[in-house]
């Protein structure tokens, strides 16, 4: 009898599996959007340097990685919604994101934000001979939705998060090319580092969901 029940669970396993449907064809054309961020949810510090755009290139590279879904162009994006007027800057609404998809012809359209960036210092201190030490670790979630663009629909959420970590020393006094998140100054290295850490997750936590 237990034989029978664990030949039973494995067939019912493999049938499931064998016919379970997939929310999107591997031919499907997706659009990848620059992600927004909510006001507050970034220091502005980091918002001159393009964290939206760097967090939506990673997603891009990760897809690209793991060959799954088939990317538009970004060059052939940017110069379409160019040409469209629409203000796409920041945050997307639901409507508009639907009005972009149907100007680009794509399936899918996938969009979101950098939903926040934190920072915590385990160290820090300065040494005799006139240098700075800090130790910092840089946090960095991102939101992204998938749309049916046909339909208007959101068929996939993701959430990643990222972290990077490290020692910074510098001359007292010297400037660095650093971005300031609160009091402590970090690289932009360990910004963009935490953000495709993020980006990387959220992807692979898309094609889990999807395919």
């Amino acid at each position: 009898m237990k034989k029978f029940l664990a030949a039973l669970v494995i067939f019912i396993s493999i049938c499931t599996t064998a016919f379970a449907e997939k929310l999107i064809e591997e031919d499907s054309k997706i659009a990848v959007m620059d992600l927004g961020t909510h006001e507050g949810a970034v220091p502005f510090e980091i918002n001159i340097f393009n964290a939206g755009k760097a967090a939506s290139e990673y997603l891009i590279q990760r897809a690209f990685q793991v060959g799954k879904f088939n990317i538009m162009d970004r060059t052939l994006v940017e110069n379409k919604i160019r040409e469209s007027n629409l203000n796409t800057t920041g945050l997307i609404d639901p409507d508009t994101a639907k009005k972009i998809g149907e100007i680009l012809g794509v399936d899918y359209l996938v969009y979101g934000n950098v939903n926040n960036v934190t920072l915590s210092e385990t160290g820090g201190g300065t040494t005799g001979v006139g240098l700075d030490i800090s130790t910092v670790t840089v946090k960095s979630h991102i939101i992204v939705r998938v749309m049916e663009i046909e339909t208007g629909k959101i068929i996939s959420m993701a959430k990643g998060e990222g972290k990077s970590k490290g020692s910074f020393v510098r001359v007292k006094g010297t400037p660095a090319l650093t971005v300031e998140v609160g009091r402590t100054k970090v690289t932009q290295d360990s910004v963009h580092n935490a953000l495709q850490q993020a980006a990387f997750q959220t992807v692979d936590i898309l094609i889990k969901k999807l395919y």
